[in-house]
């Protein structure tokens, strides 16, 4: 059971969560990934690195 103070990610692992800040904070300053549609190599790379993680954290419950 997670602490209420926890968020879904963190709960799911640490990599995870670094992986959700990580491309948080890089959306968060960059104008692009700011605008909707548009998007930038460096966001999406993070996304999908925080998908994979999330995948990888889902698996582990199930397995």
């Amino acid at each position: 059971m997670t602490a209420p103070e926890q968020t879904v990610e963190e709960a799911k692992g640490p990599s995870t969560g670094q992986a959700w800040r990580m491309a948080i904070g890089h959306a968060a300053g960059c104008l692009a990934c700011r605008m909707p549609g548009v998007g930038c190599e460096t966001g999406r790379q993070l996304l999908s690195a925080y998908e994979e993680a999330i995948r990888t954290a889902r698996a582990e419950e199930v397995g």
